[in-house]
């Protein structure tokens, strides 16, 4: 039975379809190893693992949810998953190493970014949609709908600060007052940061609208889904 329920539990939330779509994004680049006998791209690995981060908090906040953990007990792993959610749509980025290179043709390069990219954020949108159920559960609709828009925000957000200003997910632990200060420096003078600005709305956006697809393919998995 407990088999049965957890079986239920990924088909809904789309676990497969991740799994699989990761599963493609190595393949291709074990492909490109092999053949090329280069590493340039090895990164992408670390990339993936960084995103598949938020899904398993997000997955262990419903399992906590479901048992009727209190929302105080839940707010530590809510802020780890929330730190670690740009990793995922930050694949995206990695489009900039795009480049020809001797050994294998753009095109597969391409497909082989694009697979990590749809992988990333394919994680990250479904991440959101688990912890948003929590919160309209807890709090109600309108407060989902506000946690969505800052996760969204907080995430394009981050992307910024991964991208450009360098920072990664360690840096909060090990360097909290640099963090900081490139955190607030924004926000204290939001003139001299228009690349920030830009950035983080481009990127919240572009998340927004993939939760919002992964949202209606999800609802439709689940209406398939036995009970």
């Amino acid at each position: 039975m407990r088999w049965r329920t957890l079986g239920l539990f990924a088909v809904r939330m789309g676990s497969t379809s991740f799994v699989q779509s990761s599963a493609l994004a190595v393949t291709l680049l074990a492909a490109r190893i092999g053949w090329t006998r280069e590493r340039v791209y090895a990164f992408l690995l670390w990339n993936l693992m960084l995103a598949w981060v938020p899904y398993v908090c997000a997955a262990a906040l419903r399992s906590l949810h479901q048992r009727g953990v209190r929302t105080r007990a839940l707010v530590p792993l809510f802020v780890v998953w929330l730190v670690f959610l740009p990793n995922a749509p930050y694949l995206v980025t990695d489009f900039i190493h795009l480049r020809w290179r001797d050994g294998a043709p753009l095109w597969f390069d391409a497909v082989m970014l694009a697979s990590y990219a749809w992988a990333g954020v394919g994680l990250g949108a479904a991440s959101l949609r688990i912890c948003s159920s929590i919160v309209r559960a807890r709090r109600g609709p309108w407060t989902a709908a506000a946690f969505v828009a800052i996760s969204g925000l907080a995430t394009g957000f981050g992307i910024y600060l991964g991208r450009f200003v360098r920072l990664n997910t360690w840096d909060v632990a090990t360097r909290p007052l640099t963090v900081l200060e490139n955190a607030l420096s924004p926000l204290a003078h939001p003139l001299d940061h228009p690349r920030a600005w830009v950035v983080t709305l481009t990127f919240a956006l572009f998340f927004l609208a993939a939760y919002g697809v992964r949202g209606q393919e999800l609802l439709r998995t689940s209406s398939r889904t036995p009970s």
